[in-house]
């Protein structure tokens, strides 16, 4: 990165042009150029391309070859301002849901003998994937949701899922229960596996086995959705409940895994670029 804030800083200079002068034709801040300067950030390709062009060189007298592979680390995933618009709502939402969640288990509570219990083990779960989740809004609205956060969020989410699933196995009853749980662990697992696999692979890594665990993850989550909504429809309450509590978990899942793959697919054509 150093090299392409030297390159940058150089070609500038030689122009005539002061940091501010390439900030105004970028549409960008002066502290944006500084920092690309100084090699702590790099511009996205399409902001490359008309820098290169306003300064009359090539795209490769700016970036080298080590500069595009870091290029492909270091920046946000998703470049796109469409598509980071989309991300960003898409992880508000899933926020908004699981802040919603966690709010509900928090008034579901009774008190026994001068203490105070909750109804569900999974209050602490809740809460902590809300900080998680409210990260990765954070993340998202500053550009920073690059390839180390990303693996650093969803190990987090896979690793936190997989240790409150090991706890449920002892408080769970027999039956259908125990086989989702273990299933669920098991796909926890695989997804947390081929993330770390993928994220921090030295050689361009496939990402069609996070695709797999993935989709075999969000069919098990809606199977059982289902399953339970059609086991308590004909109790009215415990319905209401159930609809109310598993969609938002629903929801917050099925968005962050596909933000996941989608993320996964966009790093890997990055990756591959970089290296032609």
């Amino acid at each position: 990165m150093a090299e392409f804030g030297e390159n940058l800083k150089n070609v500038r200079e030689q122009k005539g042009y002061t940091q501010q002068t390439l900030a105004d034709h970028l549409y960008v801040t002066r502290q944006a150029v500084s920092r690309w300067e100084g090699g702590s950030r790099y511009p996205d390709l399409m902001t490359a391309k008309k820098m290169a062009q306003f300064l009359e060189v090539s795209l490769d007298e700016l970036l080298t070859d080590d500069d595009m592979k870091l290029y492909a680390e270091k920046n946000a995933i998703i470049e796109n301002p469409t598509a980071k618009k989309v991300q960003l709502i898409l992880l508000s939402l899933a926020f908004m849901s699981m802040l919603f969640l966690s709010i509900i288990q928090l008034t579901n509570f009774y008190f026994e003998n001068g203490k105070v219990f909750v109804y569900t083990s999974e209050t602490p779960k809740y809460f902590l994937l809300t900080v998680l989740l409210g990260i990765s809004v954070f993340s998202a609205l500053f550009d920073r949701l690059n390839a180390k956060t990303a693996l650093r969020i969803y190990s987090c989410y896979f690793g936190l899922s997989l240790l409150i699933g090991l706890t449920h196995l002892f408080t769970q009853v027999e039956g259908m229960n125990t086989v989702f749980y273990w299933g669920n662990m098991v796909l926890n697992l695989l997804c947390l596996f081929f993330t770390i696999f993928f994220f921090t692979g030295k050689r361009i890594a496939t990402p069609m086995p996070l695709y797999i665990s993935c989709g075999v993850y969000n069919l098990l989550l809606l199977f059982v959705f289902i399953k339970g909504l059609l086991s308590d429809v004909a109790q009215q309450d415990t319905y209401r409940n159930y609809l109310m509590d598993s969609t938002l978990g629903l929801v917050a899942n099925l968005i962050m895994t596909a933000l996941l793959v989608v993320m996964a697919y966009t790093l890997h054509r990055k990756r591959r670029l970089s290296t032609q």
